[in-house]
C-alpha cells in the first residue's frame, strides 16, 4: 500500500464528498423523508460488478422513490503523475471521485476479484449491504461497472482513498503491469509514454 498514493488523491475524493455531504444535508432540508445513499437495485441485463447500487439521494421510501444524483462539474485540477505502486506503474490523471475510470492496458479485469473489491468498499455483510446514515455520507462505493473487459467505471460515492489504492494490488493480481486513473469524460492516454517531471509524490519513476 501506497500512503503517498492515497496522500495524492485524497483531495480529490474530500472534494467530492465535502461537496456531496453539504448537497445531501440541503436535499434532507427540502425533502424530510428521504435518505442518502439508498440502495437501488438493477434491474434486467447489467455490466455492474453486481445489481446493486447506492443513489445519492432517495426522495421518499419506497422501490420507486425519486432519485436525486449529486455529481460536481469541476474537476481538482492538478498535473498528470506516473510513479510504480504496490508493482504497477500507475498514471494518474485528474478525475471526479464519482466518474473514475481505471484502465489496465494489455490486462483484462478479472470479475470475481473485482467484485470481491467491491462488495468489501460497498459494504457487503455477508450478503446483506451496510445501511448508511440517512443524513451523512456512509464511506460506501456506490457503483462498479466494465465498459471493456481491460476497464473499470466507478463512482466511489463516500468511499475513502484506500478504496482506490485497494484496487492497484487487484490489477497487480491479473498481471497488470500499468493501471490508468482518469476521468470518464477524457479519453484515454498512451499508458506507454512517460510522464517526466511528475513523479506520484514519495514515488520514483
Amino acid at each position: 500500500m501506497s500512503d503517498e498514493f492515497i496522500k495524492a488523491i485524497e483531495p480529490v475524493r474530500n472534494q467530492y464528498v465535502e461537496g456531496y455531504a453539504a448537497w445531501l444535508n440541503e436535499q434532507i432540508r427540502q425533502h424530510s423523508q428521504g435518505s442518502g445513499e439508498r440502495l437501488y437495485e438493477i434491474q434486467g441485463q447489467t455490466n455492474f460488478a453486481r445489481k446493486l447500487c447506492r443513489v445519492d439521494f432517495a426522495v421518499t421510501e419506497g422501490d420507486n422513490a425519486r432519485t436525486l444524483e449529486y455529481s460536481p462539474k469541476e474537476m481538482l485540477g492538478f498535473p498528470p503523475m506516473q510513479g510504480p505502486v504496490d508493482g504497477v506503474m500507475v498514471q494518474l490523471h485528474p478525475f471526479r471521485w464519482d466518474r473514475a475510470v481505471a484502465e489496465i492496458p494489455g490486462a483484462i479485469w478479472d470479475k470475481d476479484k473485482v467484485t470481491e473489491w467491491f462488495n468489501h468498499w460497498f459494504g457487503m455483510v455477508r450478503d446483506t449491504p451496510a445501511a448508511s446514515p440517512r443524513s451523512k455520507p456512509g464511506f460506501h462505493i456506490h457503483a462498479c461497472a466494465w465498459p471493456e473487459p481491460g476497464m473499470l467505471l466507478i463512482d466511489f460515492g463516500s468511499a475513502p482513498a484506500k478504496a482506490l489504492a485497494d484496487l492497484i494490488g487487484v490489477a497487480r493480481g491479473v498481471g497488470a503491469e500499468q493501471m490508468v486513473i482518469r476521468d470518464a469524460q477524457v479519453a484515454s492516454p498512451d499508458a506507454g509514454q512517460p510522464l517526466p517531471g511528475h513523479p506520484i509524490p514519495g514515488q520514483a519513476v
